[in-house]
């Protein structure tokens, strides 16, 4: 292959790494990215100025054999066919340097998309150094504080309940947790005295289930039930144990459905970006059946081993390379083979098939991408609220399923059970629209609009 030099400096663009594509992503996938870009718009030859000569010779020859010609006027009037041909292969060239650029970016994107930022608890001289009592280190090299900002503004607060010492909470768990408590209150009650001669509370908890464990100065401990009665014995210990039991199961509760939710909104928000990447898939696809229905691209067997000269067929062939980068951006890791990049688009569009099977192939694809997406919205609308879980998505997608077969069961017996995806001109127009419901009549409406009726 030719050397590429550029500027003063002679600088070969064979020989940098990365380069520009260094402030994107990393050195390796830049690498990757430019590996697989080049493989599929390799480096276009030079012109060939024998190519050159002969289109001059042979415009020379066409118009010298006209009535009246001179050998001066055909020469000067043939300038312009080697002029043609080196500017077309120049605009070639450009539109090939830019095609492979934008896949090189479009490729470093999908593979930067798959780096993930995991974390190290921080050293004791990193947290000195951001000022942090408890932190993580990202692998992105950012510091995360995890210090408690709330702990060191605390003033210690009392609570009074008839009947019982006033109770001095110490810090804010059990300041909120007496507040949680209707039947403690933060004004004394009418006529409320303070009991010197009771020993001074040093702290209470109230733990799950409304036990109330008061500690005392002198170090005395005093257990409330829910009620309001003080326990005794080995009624302390059991309701005690009881509470902290409740205690730890609410917390994995919360632990887990905290979880649940964030995987679900995760879920979400992937599901949106596969609808998007989806409806451009199908847009794609549409582009691909115009060329060969409406401009006569070539496919098959035989075109698919043949230099591309017509116009719709070259366009087809940049429609398969489209397609072909959706399917590497979403499962490569590295550099492909040449058998692996071509299995990659083929896969995109075969068009190694016929005219007629290719476009067929891509009526079912695009029937078939269009039931991911709805399937795909649907999920991702579902969990977007932030208070569902997969599970509760997953009875959802089979209570619609048993409706849709109900549904569909019943337009089968009544006889109106149409499949609009892939109906003919002919046999849509026959359609009474007022045996439809809104969902047949919205999948009618739709067809018709693709069939220009």
């Amino acid at each position: 292959m030719a050397e590429t030099k550029l500027g003063v400096s002679g600088t070969n663009v064979n020989q940098l790494s990365g380069g520009a594509f260094g402030n994107l992503f990393s050195q390796d996938i830049a690498n990757q990215a430019s590996s697989i870009a080049n493989q599929l718009y390799p480096q276009l030859p030079e012109p060939d100025p024998w190519e050159a000569a002969f289109q001059f010779f042979a415009e020379m020859g066409r118009q010298a054999s006209q009535p009246g010609a001179t050998v001066l006027g055909s020469a000067v009037g043939s300038m312009q066919a080697p002029l043609d041909y080196l500017n077309a292969k120049k605009k070639e060239k450009a539109e090939s340097d830019r095609a492979r650029m934008q896949s090189t970016i479009s490729l470093g994107t999908a593979l930067k998309g798959k780096d993930k930022i995991t974390y190290r608890p921080a050293t004791d001289a990193e947290l000195a150094q951001y000022g942090a009592t408890a932190g993580q280190m990202g692998s992105d090299g950012k510091f995360y504080d995890l210090t408690d900002k709330t702990s060191s503004t605390f003033k210690e607060r009392k609570f009074y309940k008839v009947g019982f010492p006033a109770a001095v909470a110490k810090n804010k768990a059990d300041a909120d947790a007496f507040e949680a408590d209707d039947t403690w209150s933060t004004i004394p009650p009418e006529g409320w005295e303070d009991d010197t001669s009771v020993t001074e509370v040093q702290s209470s908890s109230i733990l799950d289930g409304g036990v109330v464990v008061t500690v005392m100065k002198d170090g005395t401990t005093k257990v409330l039930d829910a009620a309001g009665n003080e326990l005794e014995g080995d009624k302390r210990a059991e309701a005690i144990a009881k509470a902290e039991d409740r205690g730890i199961q609410i917390q994995t509760e919360r632990a887990g459905g905290r979880r649940a939710a964030t995987i679900a909104v995760n879920t979400s928000l992937k599901a949106f970006d596969e609808v998007s990447k989806s409806r451009s898939n199908i847009a794609t696809l549409t582009e691909a059946k115009r060329l060969i229905l409406e401009e006569g691209a070539n496919t098959g067997v035989i075109a698919d081993r043949l230099p591309n000269w017509k116009a719709s067929t070259i366009a087809l062939e940049t429609v398969k390379n489209e397609l072909g980068l959706d399917v590497v951006g979403s499962v490569t890791f590295g550099a492909l083979s040449e058998g692996e990049l071509n299995l990659a688009l083929n896969t995109a569009l075969p068009t190694n098939l016929s005219e007629e099977d290719l476009v067929d192939w891509i009526d079912r694809k695009i029937v078939a991408q269009q039931k991911l997406q709805d399937y795909l919205y649907a999920q991702a609308r579902f969990l977007s609220s932030g208070d569902k879980t997969l599970a509760d998505w997953y009875d959802e997608a089979e209570a619609r399923k048993e409706e849709r077969d109900r549904t569909e069961a019943e337009r089968r017996q009544s006889g109106t059970n149409y499949n609009f995806t892939t109906m003919p001109k002919e046999k849509i127009l026959q359609i009474d629209i007022d045996t439809l419901d809104s969902d047949q009549f919205d999948k009618w409406e739709k067809r018709m609009d693709e069939l220009g009726l």
